[in-house]
């Protein structure tokens, strides 16, 4: 209710910000820079309050369970990450999907692979081998499409730039092909960074679960190509000889709020937005190999205790 009456006031002021900018002429100049000025304060006053999820007696409320009370929102441990189910196979069509489902089973996330051979030589920075798209119910606007964006980097930083390829290469394939990966993701929920977690967690099932077609590549003397094509449409194979898994190793990857030098694992909305600094690491054998934070600066010793933290989070 409090949100649709901030939308209102914000579409009023905008409609006298520009009865005021279209009619300028009828009025003085000072008169009309102050009229301007006033109705941006206002206008950026309301946004804010708009944008705003939580009152300040919550944010209060979430410091005091968290530093006064050392209890999360949802009762977690501080390593603990959400509950959560996965369904695997819910689409047939693809070569790998399953299902995510969150919050008492009220929120769920989609993960769908599907792919293309390509010829290796074709790759490079601008052609990659695993794209990434996520995309939800709501309408985008440009608050959703910077957190999009956001996670879309931040996944592909963590965990995807960190795969090795070889695993989709098509064996004894002349010239040499690969497989190209897409990556869809749907999210029945806002687009949130509190998701991320489950975001890698499912990217990494899709990937572990991904059977791709067995493929034999020959020389067309019609076209003067070389081409691919199903093994099965040559040879009688079982469903299991048809296909395979790839042999790819694939970080953990692992998000963290800190507020007064204290990590959470997989924030949740609400803290979130009381934390000083967000941390992402993903890592292999329980060794970190790659670090990103969005926030203030942290300090050097959360760092350190990093590395003893991932080796007992299960």
């Amino acid at each position: 209710m409090k949100k649709s009456i901030l939308r209102i006031i914000r579409y009023i002021l905008l409609f006298f910000y520009f009865f005021f900018f279209i009619f300028e002429f009828y009025f003085e100049f000072e008169l009309f820079i102050f009229s301007i000025f006033f109705l941006n304060f206002f206008y950026l006053f309301f946004y804010y309050l708009n944008m705003s999820k939580y009152s300040s007696n919550e944010i209060l409320f979430f410091k005091q369970l968290l530093i006064d009370n050392d209890i999360r929102i949802d009762g977690r441990d501080k390593m603990e990450i959400r509950q959560y189910n996965i369904t695997y196979n819910i689409i047939q069509t693809c070569l790998s999907s399953l299902k995510i489902t969150y919050n008492n089973s009220k929120n769920e996330i989609i993960f769908a692979i599907k792919g293309e051979v390509i010829h290796l030589s074709d790759v490079n920075k601008e052609n990659k081998l695993i794209n990434v798209a996520i995309d939800s119910m709501n309408k985008l606007n440009d608050e959703n499409t910077k957190i999009k964006t956001q996670l879309e980097n931040l996944i592909q930083n963590l965990l995807i730039s960190q795969l090795e390829y070889n695993g989709l290469k098509i064996e004894k394939s002349k010239p040499e092909m690969i497989w190209k990966i897409y990556i869809d993701i749907f999210i029945f929920d806002e687009l949130k960074l509190s998701l991320f977690q489950l975001l890698a967690i499912g990217i990494k099932e899709a990937l572990i679960n991904i059977k791709l077609p067995k493929i034999i590549t020959f020389y067309n003397d019609l076209t003067k190509n070389y081409e691919y094509d199903l093994k099965s449409n040559y040879e009688e194979l079982t469903e299991d000889e048809s296909q395979y898994q790839i042999k790819i190793t694939i970080p953990n990857v692992y998000c963290f709020a800190i507020l007064n030098n204290l990590l959470f694992l997989d924030p949740v909305d609400e803290e979130l937005c009381i934390t000083n600094s967000i941390i992402f690491i993903s890592e292999i054998n329980k060794e970190i190999i790659n670090i990103q934070s969005i926030g203030s600066s942290v300090d050097p010793i959360i760092y350190v205790d990093l590395g003893n933290i991932i080796k007992t989070i299960k």
